[in-house]
């Protein structure tokens, strides 16, 4: 079948070849709307998100899962609303439009990359923009998910409320007038740098709300913000129901409001008075990894028994980094503010990777 569409991201490349999501509008002339995966064997020059192509080869469908508790490649692209594979014998960019966002997510990673090399610059970029816009070296990605630490390279509430909190400290004594559109344009710019993926979304209303309320001089109802922001999204999108992130996103979220305070509070009266601190960072991943247990069960089948351990260790190497890219910015050229982030990438990294083997 002959095929045309749009891409919906780069396509990607892979030790057997290429492959990226087509949003497709014509088959054999025909006008249809859907997606479709391309599968190239052998990867041709770039082709970029928004291009319009024109693809032809034999349509197919995906493979299942080998196993009900293994992720195969059809239920991969029923997430993602494909059905269908389309194995490429020829392919012809039609159209090349102007692609500011995705430009400017692919002008960050090149210079994180070109800052502290490809592969540390390529776990930073996926820190800033998450590693649904940015490919990662597959080891990485194997480490931090056997590790228990996917979620650190997800774009999430962990990364907006570092950007947020680090954007509000620096203009704290600012008047409220300038303090909150500076806060607006740092969620606007998240949102467009991670894309509108469900657990993006979720926590930028969750963020502007609270903001809101806080500027106001009034105090918030946590669970009843999550909720509304819930209820808000699913009015206008039923089928994120079906997203995991969307999922694990409002377990881990009413985790930490519903549990994490009355379990920081069971555990500081076990701490001596001078490891109190260590309840909080005890409470939140313990809190977190219990809401989204059954999640991790039902969609993959198993769940380290060290990820609580993993997210100790690794957690507060993660908030710095990503405060230090905030404070840096993917535009800097400093080397000596450049050398820390440098190290720590390092460290994070060779620990996700050490972990990954227990």
């Amino acid at each position: 079948m002959a095929i045309s569409g749009r891409l919906l991201a780069d396509v990607r490349r892979f030790p057997s070849g290429c492959s990226g999501l087509l949003e497709v509008d014509r088959i054999d002339a025909r006008r249809v709307d859907g997606r479709t995966e391309l599968q190239l064997p052998e990867c041709p020059a770039p082709l970029l998100q928004g291009w319009r192509v024109q693809a032809t080869g034999v349509l197919r469908r995906p493979l299942p899962a080998v196993h009900p508790l293994l992720p195969g490649s059809a239920e991969r692209l029923a997430r993602q609303g494909s059905w269908s594979q389309l194995r490429v014998e020829s392919i012809e960019v039609l159209q090349r439009p102007w692609t500011p966002l995705a430009d400017l997510r692919r002008d960050v990673a090149q210079r994180l990359q070109q800052a502290v090399g490809p592969r540390r610059g390529g776990f930073l970029a996926a820190l800033v923009l998450g590693s649904a816009q940015v490919q990662l070296p597959e080891d990485i990605r194997a480490a931090f998910r056997m590790a228990g630490l996917s979620h650190a390279l997800a774009a999430s509430g962990f990364h907006l409320s570092v950007l947020l909190g680090s954007v509000l400290m620096l203009a704290r004594r600012w008047p409220p007038g300038l303090r909150l559109p500076l806060a607006a344009t740092a969620l606007l710019l998240f949102l467009c740098l991670a894309g509108a993926q469900p657990s993006v979304v979720r926590a930028v209303l969750m963020a502007a709300m609270a903001l809101l309320i806080r500027e106001a001089g009034h105090h918030s109802r946590p669970v009843g913000v999550l909720l509304l922001t819930l209820s808000g999204m699913l009015l206008l999108r039923p089928a994120w129901a079906l997203s995991i992130g969307f999922q694990l996103s409002a377990a881990a979220t009413a985790g930490l409001i519903l549990t994490a305070p009355r379990l920081e509070k069971a555990v500081q009266a076990w701490l001596p008075d001078r490891c109190q601190g260590l309840a909080a960072a005890l409470s939140i991943p313990v809190a977190a990894l219990l809401w989204t247990l059954p999640l991790q069960l039902l969609h993959f089948g198993a769940m380290p028994l060290y990820a609580l351990v993993a997210n100790l260790l690794v957690a507060p190497l993660l908030a710095m980094l990503s405060a230090l890219l905030v404070l840096v910015g993917p535009t800097a050229v400093l080397p000596l503010l450049l050398w820390p982030v440098h190290q720590l990438a390092g460290l994070v990294i060779t620990m996700a990777s050490w972990i990954s083997h227990w």
